[in-house]
């Protein structure tokens, strides 16, 4: 058996081999000529990483989504999320990388990359499009990046991290699944999704119904999905089930565990109800999946 599907790899900062303990740029096309054209398997990160792509020819495999690479595109990939870059040409772009501390030190709040909808730890993470104006914000940003990453021997980090908060709030700003309307209607609605998200990612294996979480927020059922889905386009629900799916496809291909062992991991009582679920969900079986992922 091929063994990249015993364990997903999983890159620390510490691999990146930097001088910055928490941030470091590369040029992607840097990455392609390193490793001579070759793909990657899919590989986590444990660190934020955010993939600016000028040009690029491919496709973008995102936790089981697949994306066509296209150019002026940024993807937001979040520590653990499941990922693989495969380019048919050299591309060109860049790939900023900064750990969780580099948020807390460079006070840029957990806030900002909240609000930025792109930001998935779970489910879809489509390519935030930009137009060719802002392709030359962004690349100007990226490039004093660069400059005041590699000739300053003084306060280094706390330039960077101002650009990079620039980076996110531009982003935020072109965030496509950002919504208008009154401001303190929307600041209310983002803080519930934040604290959706968090109680799903905490509670998903023990807690599968939209009426669990609206309990815990002191919410009605039908707020939360409405609520949700106004700013997501998905409803709780979906979001509650892609989180399930994500983690039981990650489960079947990089590890053993059986179905039955899986199925009551993931807080289903009977092998049955979760072989039903994933079915409706993925299209396949839980066992289908798994021979199919295997072999491709």
């Amino acid at each position: 058996m091929d063994s990249r599907h015993q364990q997903v790899k999983s890159y620390t900062f510490a691999d990146l081999k930097r001088n910055s303990a928490e941030f470091a740029l590369k040029r992607i096309e840097d990455i392609y000529k390193a490793s001579e054209g070759m793909v990657d398997s899919p590989h986590r990160h444990e660190y934020y990483s955010v993939i600016f792509i000028e040009k690029a020819k491919g496709k973008h495999l995102v936790d089981f989504a697949e994306y066509e690479l296209e150019d002026a595109t940024l993807y937001f990939i979040q520590p653990g999320q499941m990922h693989q870059l495969s380019f048919t040409e050299e591309p060109s772009g860049w790939m900023v990388v900064f750990t969780p501390e580099f948020l807390l030190h460079n006070s840029i709040p957990c806030q900002l990359i909240d609000d930025i909808y792109l930001f998935n730890n779970y489910g879809q993470s489509p390519p935030l499009r930009i137009n060719e104006r802002d392709v030359a914000v962004y690349r100007g940003l990226i490039e004093q990046m660069w400059q005041y990453s590699t000739s300053l021997t003084k306060y280094t980090n706390d330039a960077v991290g101002a650009l990079v908060k620039v980076l996110l709030i531009q982003s935020n700003n072109h965030c496509s699944l950002k919504k208008e309307g009154n401001p303190q209607l929307q600041e209310v609605g983002n803080q519930l999704l934040r604290g959706f998200k968090q109680l799903v990612e905490a509670h998903y294996a023990t807690k599968h119904m939209v009426a669990d979480y609206a309990d815990m927020l002191a919410i009605t059922a039908d707020y939360l999905n409405k609520t949700v889905k106004s700013l997501t386009g998905k409803s709780a629900k979906e979001h509650i089930q892609s989180r399930l799916i994500t983690e039981a496809k990650r489960r079947l291909l990089f590890s053993e565990v059986s179905n039955k062992e899986l199925s009551y991991e993931l807080g289903f009582d009977e092998a049955a109800h979760f072989n039903n679920f994933f079915k409706k969900n993925a299209g396949v079986t839980p066992s289908e999946f798994r021979i199919s992922a295997r072999q491709s």
